[in-house]
């Protein structure tokens, strides 16, 4: 075969430089992109590469403000994160639930490095000169963690932590090096004067002082932690709205009314509330730009921080283990988003990959996660009779079988009449649950967490599949997970604490913190109402694991697999007479699965990892009939 022939020719300097040397705006304007439209959606990504610019600006392309000439606004935050940052959420959660809202939860735990400053699109690059300057610096730094949180105690209308003296000094120097870095490019960066502090309660109603000083006490601030420099933006348009995350689906009836997509957010001026006379606001898709009104109902208030933009972080060496890496322990620059962070770049416009071919585009392999979904096995009220208690136990409150098929021994409680609403389950349903999570196991599938309803028969199904599992997970009890109330109307039934469960020895984690409170759930609530709150909880939670990865298991009821995975797919929520059909045909230990599209962003109905599991009745035989 012929050799290669020798080249004549060589590229001239003056030609056009190779498409993997092109910067992103370069690529952008080849593309047919205005500058100035290229440098506003690199920014407003996080100059995270082409293929998200190139989607921001496709989604934006109706975006009244696109070529607005206005400077977006930065900041620079300490972040933590491990289980401090875990610990941290509990108590935003657990405060947001018991003292309603406050200034603290508009933001994620920080302390802040310094007040918000303009900055040209165009200058975006220099953010990573900053970041390059901080790490190169930070490698010269004696090893100093863990960093030190002291509690601040006497002020009535402020809750939160300051820095202690020992690191204190370490950090001045750090920000007034970034300022440094700054200033040489041109941007003036205005480091915090103030005292370093991280917030946790601000502007609250003062008799919720104390209930929230014991809520921070009660936060164990040496727990292990990672400290993060991030470098964050927002437009300067959002500086004083409210966010509001989407929950459900709307398509517009009218021309002016707004798109609304699962996970997008909308933001609006606080006013709206007092504007509006029907529920509906004024707002704007932090999507695609575009305003109009949108029914309140269908979205959920949120923190600022969702809309904005995650460009670089940084680990500091403040730390309590050290750090795992290659060059032994320094600090590690970090230029993708995990995490929390996954809202912060989240793009729902859809893929556009075919519009542009000529994009290099790098995948991450991604395993997809599965949502398994079962009802609770055989309860001892559908098993004999609705009273089964009052035969089970005599004047004294003590307890004895009547059927072998009754539970070996009942755990305490105030009144043997609270198994009235909330029973448990049989001997045989513990053993249906049992194969059932030897059948998971036998498939090869795993479970990473577990959820499940506050409900003693749900709570003993979750312990028996671990059992078959040969798992050591522990059980997460969410009231949000409990059957339509509308069954027991008007009196709500009175469940076992997740402290005394794990006291009982079922593998229940007593400390987690549950997405809604059970006594927040109306007893009159509707299916639909039902529908929602599952949805909302399904949605919420495998949004919260996504960056952790691994199966998810619900253990619930008869509904539950339906209505926790139906608009995950898409649908639409059934109607009252679809709803009770198909809880009629939802058998014990029923498993439902669900699989995550990772490239579409949506979740599939799939095939169960086992097999079905049917049985015969087997009815109450007296042995007297033989004497006949």
């Amino acid at each position: 075969m012929a050799g290669v022939p020798p080249r004549s020719r060589l590229r001239s300097s003056n030609s056009s430089s190779s498409f993997k040397d092109r910067s992103p705006l370069e690529t952008l304007q080849r593309m047919g992109f205005p500058k100035a439209r290229a440098e506003k959606a690199i920014a407003a990504t996080g100059n995270k590469g082409v293929q998200r610019a190139s989607e921001w600006l496709l989604a934006h392309v109706n975006d009244p403000a696109l070529d607005s000439c206005d400077a977006r606004e930065y900041i620079l935050y300490l972040c933590p994160v491990k289980a401090l940052r875990e610990a941290l959420r509990r108590f935003w959660e657990t405060t947001l639930q018991v003292c309603g809202w406050n200034s603290a939860h508009l933001y994620q735990p920080h302390i802040t490095f310094s007040s918000f400053f303009k900055m040209p699109d165009s200058l975006v690059n220099v953010l990573d000169d900053v970041m390059a300057t901080a790490a190169d610096e930070l490698q010269k730094w004696p090893m100093k963690g863990p960093l030190g949180l002291e509690l601040i105690t006497k002020s009535k209308n402020f809750i939160g932590y300051f820095v202690t003296a020992s690191h204190h000094q370490f950090l001045e120097q750090l920000m007034i090096i970034l300022q440094q870095a700054f200033h040489r490019a041109g941007v003036e960066m205005k480091p915090q004067m103030k005292q370093l502090h991280m917030t946790l309660a601000f502007q609250y109603e003062e008799a919720h002082h104390d209930l929230l000083m014991k809520l921070a006490q009660e936060v164990n601030a040496k727990s292990e932690a990672l400290w993060e420099l991030r470098m964050y933006s927002r437009e300067a348009t959002t500086k004083n709205v409210e966010v509001r995350r989407v929950i459900k689906d709307y398509s517009p009836l009218q021309a002016d009314e707004l798109l609304l997509k699962e996970e997008d957010f909308v933001y609006m001026e606080p006013e709206e509330h007092e504007r509006s006379p029907d529920g509906w606001f004024k707002g704007t898709s932090w999507t695609t730009g575009t305003s109009g009104f949108f029914p309140g109902n269908f979205t959920t208030k949120c923190s600022q921080m969702e809309i904005w933009t995650l460009h670089r972080k940084l680990t500091l060496p403040f730390h309590s283990t050290p750090l795992a890496s290659a060059n032994g322990g320094g600090p590690e620059k970090e230029m993708e988003h995990s995490g929390q962070e996954d809202y912060d770049n989240l793009w729902l416009s859809g893929r556009k990959e075919d519009l542009y071919a000529k994009v290099n585009k790098s995948k991450t392999v991604v395993t997809p996660r599965k949502l398994f979904v079962i009802r609770h096995a055989e309860r001892c009220d559908f098993a004999f009779f609705r009273k089964w208690f009052e035969k089970s136990f005599d004047a004294t409150g003590k307890y004895c079988r009547f059927n072998i098929n009754c539970p070996r021994k009942m755990v305490p409680r105030a009144s043997f009449k609270d198994f009235n609403k909330d029973c448990p389950l049989t001997e045989i349903g513990k053993a249906q649950a049992r194969i059932t999570g030897e059948a998971i196991r036998d498939s090869g599938e795993t479970v990473s967490f577990v959820y499940c309803s506050p409900a003693l028969r749900c709570v003993e199904t979750a312990t028996e599949i671990l059992k078959g599992l040969g798992s050591s997970c522990k059980i997460n009890i969410e009231p949000t997970l409990f059957e339509w109330l509308g069954w027991y109307k008007p009196n709500a039934p009175i469940f076992i604490s997740p402290q005394e469960l794990s006291l009982f020895g079922y593998p229940v984690d007593p400390e987690y913190s549950p997405h809604q409170r059970f006594a927040n759930i109306k007893v009159y609530e509707s299916t639909e109402d039902y529908y929602m709150r599952s949805h909302s909880f399904a949605q919420y939670i495998l949004r919260k694991l996504k960056p952790d990865g691994g199966n998810v298991l619900f253990v619930g009821h008869s509904g539950t697999p339906d209505a926790c995975t139906r608009q995950l797919r898409g649908k639409p929520i059934r109607n009252h007479d679809e709803f009770r059909n198909i809880v009629r045909g939802c058998p014990y230990c029923f498993v439902g699965a669900v699989q995550e599209d990772v490239d579409q962003r949506k979740w599939n109905l799939c095939e169960p990892p086992v097999l079905p599991l049917t049985h015969l009745p087997n009815k109450e035989y007296d042995w007297r009939s033989l004497l006949e």
